[in-house]
């Protein structure tokens, strides 16, 4: 069982409101400060939902979609207002727009226009999708999205280090694939690239630093883990000082320049970590496990990522989970929903029949989603 933190903050969602949003017209859930379980067979828009929420946060949200896409068919923008408490009798009202027309995305809180960096602050997230139990089989770029949205959480200013990052390795690359004979203006970049990688991977050696007691004290349904990183920046910064880490990537970006002007990218940089998660009772590494056994340690990071951030922050994430319960048994159904109901978070919950063992659960709302809108069932 996790351990019960006292919180400052509260972060649930009092309201939200589709207009115009993917299959739906115009739908309001008031959960109040209930978390939410939503059924409906497959194609009526439960996914919408969710994915509603989740572009407050870190990325492009649940689907890692196009705005453009996510708007109705019928109209020419979408429109998606959420009210959170932030502490007991505070709320704050979020608004995000977009126009396929002017193809504009708007920000909103409390009526005044914002960036989505303060938008994202206080409403850390987290949640578990059907392509995020890929995670372990895919290519390397879906780990590290993964473990970075995570120290997203912790760490707000961590996306922006990131999208700076890519910002200085496309010009790089540029300027080596152009041939342009600017040696100051490459050093400057290779410069700004090596303090970004130190920065960005010393961030995420400091999530798994504070994950690894959390790692190893799950719920007893779900694995016990252990996370380290393959031959990368981190593991150099976990034996060098990062002043030394920095000059030998600059001295790597400088011997690979014409590599990386025939290849181009870079073969060094922080885009270049990739993730090894051991599940320790079975003793294999995760891409070794079964689909079933995957599913159960990706639920594992997100609980123990959960408890964490409650430790640190004094504050609750919104959690957005997926159709979580297909292809768990019983016993793991109910151990995770146990588990979530103690963390004390707003729990937004998908699933395609109802879970009986929902009915009793006193801090949960139940809503039936069909092709003809939503109800409220209890």
């Amino acid at each position: 069982m996790l351990n019960k933190v006292e919180k400052e903050d509260y972060n649930y969602i009092k309201s939200l409101r589709l207009k115009s949003f993917r299959s739906h017209n115009d739908i309001i859930i008031e959960p109040g400060k209930s978390s939410v379980l939503i059924v409906g067979s497959n194609g009526v828009g439960k996914t919408s939902i969710l994915e509603a929420i989740s572009i407050f946060s870190y990325g492009k949200g649940i689907r890692n979609a196009k705005f453009y896409d996510m708007i109705n068919k019928e109209g020419s923008s979408f429109l998606i207002d959420l009210q959170l408490y932030i502490r007991e009798n505070f709320i704050m009202e979020y608004q995000t727009s977009f126009n396929k027309l002017n193809k504009t995305r708007k920000l909103m809180i409390n009526d005044k226009e914002t960036t989505a960096t303060n938008s994202r602050k206080n409403i850390p997230m987290l949640w578990i999708a059907p392509y995020t139990e890929k995670i372990f089989s895919g290519p390397s770029n879906l780990r590290r999205s993964f473990i970075d949205r995570l120290v997203n959480i912790f760490d707000n200013s961590h996306s922006i280090r990131l999208n700076e990052y890519e910002k200085n390795m496309k010009q790089r690359t540029k300027l080596l694939k152009d041939n342009v004979n600017d040696t100051n203006w490459i050093e400057t970049l290779e410069k700004q690239l090596s303090e970004l990688s130190v920065s960005i991977c010393s961030a995420r050696l400091d999530l798994l630093s504070r994950l690894s007691y959390h790692l190893q004290n799950t719920v007893v349904a779900f694995p016990k883990l252990e996370v380290g990183f393959i031959d990368s920046i981190e593991t150099e910064l976990m034996q060098k000082p990062a002043i030394d880490v920095e000059d030998n990537i600059k001295e790597k970006l400088l011997t690979n320049r014409e590599v990386d002007r025939l290849l181009g990218g870079s073969r060094v940089g922080c885009h270049k970590t990739d993730l090894i998660v051991k599940n320790l009772q079975k003793n294999l590494s995760a891409e070794l496990c079964s689909s079933g056994e995957q599913k159960s340690i990706l639920i594992s990071l997100v609980l123990s990522a959960a408890s964490a951030f409650m430790q640190y922050t004094k504050k609750s994430p919104i959690i957005l989970l997926d159709e979580i319960f297909t292809h768990l048994d019983l016993k793991k159904k109910s151990c995770l929903l146990e588990e979530l109901v103690d963390l004390d978070s707003q729990i937004w919950i998908t699933a395609t029949e109802n879970e009986k063992f929902f009915q009793n659960k006193k801090n949960f709302c139940y809503h039936h989603l069909t092709e003809n809108g939503l109800q409220n069932v209890y």
